[in-house]
């Protein structure tokens, strides 16, 4: 089945492209879970990230699994909550 992007001007061949590109990276940190940098935003040792493409693979490592907690474009504020409308 082809992959079919969430957001309709991806193209769908970049988008399993980057979703295989996270996949391999998501390998790389159960073997070496602390190869990637501290989230700058928590500076919480066990919060870690790394950098593929444009996107920050944001997880969390735990003493029995590492869950994945986000994955954002690099622009995105991490610390911002809901809406704009939210913050009146």
């Amino acid at each position: 089945m082809p992959f079919t992007p969430i957001l309709p001007w991806i193209h769908p061949l970049y988008a399993q492209h980057m979703v295989d590109r996270l996949t391999r990276r998501s390998q790389q940190i159960v073997s070496f879970p602390f190869s990637g940098r501290r989230v700058p935003e928590y500076d919480v040792d066990q919060i870690r990230e790394v950098i593929e493409g444009p996107y920050r693979l944001i997880y969390h490592i735990k003493s029995d699994q590492i869950d994945i907690l986000a994955v954002i474009h690099c622009a995105m504020d991490v610390l911002r909550r809901g809406s704009e409308e939210d913050s009146d």
